[in-house]
């Protein structure tokens, strides 16, 4: 997802081939811990956050947070 632009749940999940509902769960996901910022309600959009991790920062941070 590059910085500036804009994906809704529906462009996600056609992108991915993969359920709305993974997609929504995903990008709760990644709004929680500030990955993504979402804008708008009704139809809700989500944009890459200014949050500066690597990628691989990014992995070892999921990694801890899935640990039982």
């Amino acid at each position: 997802m590059a910085k500036g632009k804009y994906y809704s749940v529906k462009d996600l999940a056609n992108l991915t081939e993969q359920p709305r509902s993974t997609v929504a769960d995903v990008l709760k996901f990644l709004t929680k811990y500030g990955f993504v910022s979402r804008i708008g309600r009704n139809e809700p959009v989500f944009t890459k956050s200014s949050v500066k991790f690597s990628p691989g920062e990014s992995i070892h941070l999921l990694k801890c947070i899935a640990k039982p």
